[in-house]
């Protein structure tokens, strides 16, 4: 048992040892949104010249898909164009130049360039590229960029915006007292306490009428006395 625990132990470290290998031998290209991608794949002449040469991903489940063919090797330069892949072959030098146009965010991916052979696996002719696409700077709004400082500008400028309004559109209020009616007006100390204006006027009529109407007797009274001591005076 302990045996079969090794090499269980063994083999596992094997095969994470070869996974370590394959994604050390990736060729990583990372570039953004609406460029080109360039890849030179060599080789060998006199083994491949003929042979059918493709464009590949790798999926997720690890099955290869085929992007673009050159389905006839003549020995002689050739190119394709499927979409937005090229493929352009120079068998005298040994190259399969692959170029991807337009990048999106969603090619990003593992690539590789093989010698197209079904029912066979296909051979792959260089190291696996590994695709990273990102989003273009240019094209990323503002309020996507800095949300928090965009909210502060959200809630800070209408304020802004209405104050200067009313500074400049708001007329000027003036503030003014009620008029003052005779009505208000109140005098404890004379004891008058008038309610209206027209009353504050008969009032004061009244009082002259009655001055006036006081000092007639007050003089008829000073005069009969008089007239009564000077009687008492000359009488017999």
């Amino acid at each position: 048992m302990r045996r079969v625990r090794l090499w269980g132990l063994l083999w596992g470290l094997f095969i994470s040892e070869l996974q370590a290998a394959a994604e050390s031998d990736e060729v990583k290209f990372i570039l953004t949104e609406g460029q080109t991608l360039n890849v030179n794949c060599p080789f060998t002449i006199w083994k491949y010249t003929n042979s059918r040469k493709a464009w590949q991903r790798v999926t997720d489940g690890g099955e290869p898909l085929t992007l673009a063919l050159i389905e006839r090797a003549s020995g002689k330069p050739s190119q394709i164009q499927v979409g937005r892949y090229f493929l352009e072959e120079f068998p005298n030098d040994g190259i399969l130049h692959v170029r991807m146009t337009n990048l999106q965010v969603e090619d990003s991916g593992l690539y590789q360039c093989v010698i197209y052979q079904p029912p066979k696996d296909p051979f792959i002719l260089s190291s696996p590229v590994r695709l990273v696409v990102t989003k273009d700077p240019s094209s990323i709004p503002a309020s996507d960029k800095n949300p928090i400082q965009n909210l502060a500008q959200i809630s800070t400028v209408p304020s802004i915006t209405k104050t200067w309004r009313k500074l400049h559109t708001s007329p000027r209020t003036v503030t003014q007292l009620p008029p003052m009616t005779t009505a208000s007006l109140s005098s404890p100390g004379l004891g008058v306490n008038p309610t209206h204006g027209t009353d504050v006027i008969g009032i004061s009529q009244i009082s002259i009428v009655i001055l006036v109407v006081c000092g007639i007797l007050s003089k008829s009274l000073v005069f009969t006395g008089l007239l009564v001591v000077t009687q008492r005076s000359f009488g017999p």
